[in-house]
């Protein structure tokens, strides 16, 4: 499975653009069904909230989203969309119970995408239908060999 090595100039940060060697390695992760994912209780965008130069708008949550074959995202800056005609989804507690029935009935990783300023996007849908657009602020990926307590492969 493709892991993401940083950069020298991202020795230890996410990344937040994706690159065309990084796009061809993601893509080779569509149709993995998601079987966990974790909302971080608190964001790093709170953590950075009132700082200078910091945006102060509404922050996205963080979360930990894990495919079926031993592969997570570490997703930062998170903003969830039903549809692309709608807001995202802001309240953790209506994310986080939407998430947990979307992948209690079924959830797949269908499309990587990448949005006009080259950040990530991933497509998660039911039966090949779109169920929420996430866009990612900032992002890492790993391997997983056990899920986190209390979480159901």
């Amino acid at each position: 499975m493709p892991v993401s090595t940083p950069q020298p100039n991202d020795a230890d940060g996410p990344f937040t653009q994706v690159d065309d060697e990084q796009y061809n390695n993601l893509v080779e992760l569509e149709g993995q069904k998601v079987v966990h994912a974790a909302i971080w209780e608190d964001a790093l965008a709170d953590a950075l909230a009132g700082l200078p130069g910091v945006n102060d708008g509404p922050a996205g949550v963080d979360i930990d989203l894990y495919l079926k074959d031993g592969v997570y995202f570490e997703l930062y800056g998170v903003f969830c969309y039903p549809t692309l005609d709608q807001d995202p989804i802001l309240d953790r507690a209506a994310l986080e119970s939407q998430l947990a029935a979307l992948i209690a009935t079924g959830l797949w990783l269908e499309e990587i995408a990448v949005d006009e300023d080259e950040a990530l996007v991933l497509v998660l849908a039911q039966n090949h239908r779109p169920r929420l657009y996430v866009q990612v602020g900032a992002w890492l990926l790993d391997e997983w060999e056990e899920l986190p307590d209390g979480a159901a492969s």
